[in-house]
């Protein structure tokens, strides 16, 4: 029984428990009329809810509600009641349930199945399990019927709280306490609640056998049993339950389909990255993790194959779970099953296009096929799509690589035109490519346009362009890189707030002879403000003035 003492409590258990031994007096003691009204007929009077429920809104206590109910006796329907209960935004949620318990005392708790129903799921969301179990063993105590769907719904309920073994218990009192057979909805809700929620290996065995009971799986609980089953691993069981439903023709749900790609996606990523080897030949054993090369695509071709299946269907993956296995294939050098997922997704325009195309042109520079590579990026560009940074950097790094300058040039020009901002890899890979083939005007102005754009260049990149001016006799621009350099650096200690790093680079270029930007001296006095210690930037930068001429000073 359950009990609560504030104004607002559930009274549906108490009162019910209160009526059990009335109603066992009076089914002996009153003589029964011979003939019976079926239950979902209405009276030859129809009577709307309005009255009803306006009297009820009115009640004040519980004495109250029950002589309104005395007085709409014979007007008592489960049509009606039902309709009274969907009001109950009305009547708050303690008359609802009053209401309810006393109706069901005057109906003799011979309710249409979807009364009971709707009062499960009321009381359920409600989370008042107690009550639900109440209700149940009521109707059931009454001769009225329980429907699978009212125990299904408190099945979920339960589980969806973790209070599994109540749902279990109900599950295996179905057929004797109410005598209901559990039909696949139940099933399916019980798997949900030992799969889903519950996915330890003795809930995912019991699921199994319940599964096994069932004559004609549907979608719902061979979907359930795949999620189990690849929760705790077992990939295997999961993929011949996957080929059981497609020979009968049942699709998965997507959830399920998700969950199945993913995990054979994420073995083939752990089997192919690295492997445990122990060494036991020292006087301490020890474990060491070694790279696995070669990659193993034992886990992705399973993974393929269901897409392929799912997809012939007319079902897909979510855009996460495709941008895995493109990369997992991408990753075992499967590229050509790659491009097949690619030409699904743009066929469906699904949202993770941009980024299939990203992964796919990526893993095919990485393999340096030129064409192959080309042609996506060409349809990339045709279809309208923005390619990202690291999709330019790839092609650009790729074709200069193989020395095909112009055409690196071309696509850094797209880049620049698609307003695509290039960041160090971009230059770097630019710089050396032209640096290579001795075009050092080229390459010193791209050296200094990344300077521009506050990129600090790799040390031999720097050192590159530097021989190349001298081999030039260039030894002009030699000095005017060497001062945008120092410049740039100084300007990034200050931005990053490194005062004693800044301060000391400023010394160390006054030293050298290398005069201060405008740029970089206005960052310096600035940052130096902001921390009170303007006076020490300022002597410094007196310095600067005695060191540097007016017309030396790079503005720039």
């Amino acid at each position: 029984m359950l009990c609560r003492s504030t104004r607002h409590a559930a009274v549906f258990s108490v009162h019910v428990f209160n009526t059990f031994p009335r109603s066992l007096h009076s089914s002996s003691s009153q003589t029964r009329p011979n003939f019976s009204i079926p239950r979902n007929a209405a009276p030859s009077h129809v009577v709307s809810p309005s009255p009803l429920l306006s009297d009820l809104v009115s009640c004040a206590n519980d004495a109250d509600i029950g002589r309104v109910l005395t007085r709409h006796k014979r007007d008592l329907t489960s049509h009606l009641v039902l309709r009274v209960l969907k009001s109950y935004k009305q009547l708050g949620r303690a008359k609802t349930l009053k209401f309810f318990s006393l109706a069901g005392t005057h109906m003799g708790f011979h309710f249409d199945d979807s009364v009971v129903e709707y009062m499960a799921d009321f009381l359920g969301r409600r989370k008042l399990f107690d009550d639900i179990k109440c209700l149940l063993t009521t109707v059931s105590f009454h001769k009225g019927r329980v429907s699978s769907k009212a125990l299904s719904t408190c099945i979920r309920f339960l589980g969806r709280q973790g209070r599994i073994k109540e749902a279990l218990s109900l599950f295996e009192e179905m057929e004797t306490t109410f005598r209901c057979k559990p039909d696949n909805l139940v099933l399916n809700n019980m798997l949900y609640v030992l799969c889903k929620r519950q996915s330890s290996l003795e809930m995912v065995e019991l699921a199994l056998s319940i599964f096994h009971r069932i004559e004609a799986p549907d979608t719902y609980s061979c979907s359930n049993m795949i999620v189990g089953l690849c929760k705790l691993g077992r990939l295997e069981s999961a993929l011949e339950i996957f080929n059981q439903m497609e020979k009968v023709r049942v699709l998965p749900t997507r959830s399920a389909v998700n969950m199945l790609i993913g995990e054979l996606c994420l073995m083939s990523a752990k089997e192919g990255s690295v492997e445990k080897l122990r060494v036991r030949n020292t006087r301490r054993p020890y474990t060491i993790l070694l790279p696995n090369m070669g990659g193993n695509s034992g886990a992705v071709q399973p993974a393929f194959q269901v897409f392929w299946a799912v997809c012939n269907s007319g079902l897909l993956p979510s855009a996460f779970v495709v941008v895995k296995l493109v990369g997992e294939l991408c990753r075992l050098g499967n590229t050509e099953e790659a491009v097949q997922v690619l030409r699904i997704v743009e066929e469906r325009k699904l949202s993770c296009v941009q980024e299939g195309y990203s992964v796919v042109i990526k893993a095919l520079c990485e393999c340096r096929r030129v064409e192959e590579a080309g042609d996506l990026f060409g349809r990339m560009l045709a279809c309208g799509l923005k390619p990202k940074l690291v999709v330019y950097n790839s092609v650009i790094s790729m074709l200069c690589k193989l020395g095909k300058l112009k055409d690196a040039t071309r696509v850094f020009e797209i880049m620049n035109k698609n307003r695509c901002l290039p960041d160090g890899l971009t230059y770097t890979a630019l710089i050396h490519a032209h640096g290579e083939g001795k075009n050092w005007k080229v390459a010193y102005d791209l050296l200094m346009e990344m300077l521009g754009l506050g990129w600090i260049p790799h040390f031999h990149t720097y050192n590159l362009v530097e021989s190349l001016l001298r081999e030039h006799d260039r030894l002009d621009l030699c000095v005017k890189l060497e001062r945008k350099l120092e410049n740039q650096k100084l300007q990034k200690l200050c931005k990053g707030g490194q005062l004693d790093a800044a301060y000391e680079k400023a010394k160390l270029m006054l030293e050298k002879g290398i005069p201060l930007s405008a740029y970089a001296r206005d960052t310096f006095e600035q940052v130096f403000q902001k921390c009170g210690k303007l006076k020490i930037a300022r002597q410094l930068l007196e310095k600067t003035e005695r060191v540097q001429e007016p017309e030396e000073i790079d503005k720039t």
